[in-house]
């Protein structure tokens, strides 16, 4: 009886001790959460990564893209972005399976591309590198907006740099791009980035009709309230193409 009772003790014991832990691991994102939304990008990541989890690796991975596309530029901005990429690579290798860690591979590489430029990060592979991880996120989870968006963008970019030889080499299409922004949009249509990446995507198809819908979706996103420093930053950019459409 003695020994059922000590097993039994040693179990919970094990049950506290690991549910103390998921518990501080919670605590930092909930810290670094706040952190973000405060704008606070190094210290909400330095929280972060106190923990070890899928969810961590994912934010760290999000937030150093999110922070070197706003706020940074040239080596500085490029010394985050493979930091970022660092992350969610280390997201993949505890979760292949993870849809948000492949659309955080696909994020980090696409900013460090747009920094670069579109066309240097042709020639140096990243299309097909960024391809494969949008197109393994949506194979596992069709509904993540994000991954949509940023296929949608895949196409918009690299048509606008490459023309009608985009399809030829990429396999990249205009139509592509609207059927994936109609996909997001059909999953979120309330946020501010998510309108502004989507109209920044169709100001890049440059046809008519995607200029009108450009422009409908940013004056959309200006009758929203900002939730975060992120939102405001976005509206500076909203506002910005406006002015060149």
């Amino acid at each position: 009886m003695k020994i059922v009772i000590k097993i039994f003790s040693i179990f919970y014991f094990i049950l506290f001790c690991n549910q103390s832990v998921l518990n501080a691991e919670d605590h930092y994102l909930e810290i670094a959460n706040s952190l973000y939304d405060e704008g606070k990008f190094i210290e909400s990541v330095y929280e972060a990564s106190k923990s070890e989890t899928l969810e961590a690796k994912i934010f760290c991975a999000r937030t150093l893209a999110t922070y070197g596309h706003f706020l940074l530029k040239g080596d500085e901005a490029i010394e985050t972005f493979m930091k970022a990429r660092t992350y969610a690579e280390e997201a993949l290798e505890i979760d292949p399976y993870s849809d948000a860690a492949h659309v955080e591979a696909a994020h980090t590489m696409g900013r460090y591309s747009q920094l670069i430029g579109i066309v240097t990060a042709l020639k140096e592979g990243f299309a097909e590198r960024i391809e494969f991880h949008l197109d393994e996120a949506i194979k596992l989870n069709s509904e993540n907006v994000n991954a949509q968006i940023a296929k949608g963008s895949w196409h918009a970019e690299i048509v606008d740099k490459a023309g009608f030889m985009a399809n030829i080499l990429y396999g990249a299409k205009s139509d592509n791009a609207r059927e994936h922004y109609s996909n997001a949009l059909n999953i979120e249509n309330n946020q501010i980035g998510v309108l502004y990446e989507i109209a920044y995507g169709y100001f890049l198809l440059d046809d008519k009709d995607d200029l009108i819908k450009s422009k409908e979706l940013l004056l959309k996103a200006l009758k929203l309230e900002p939730k975060n420093y992120v939102d405001s930053l976005y509206l500076e950019k909203i506002n910005a193409l406006l002015n060149d459409l």
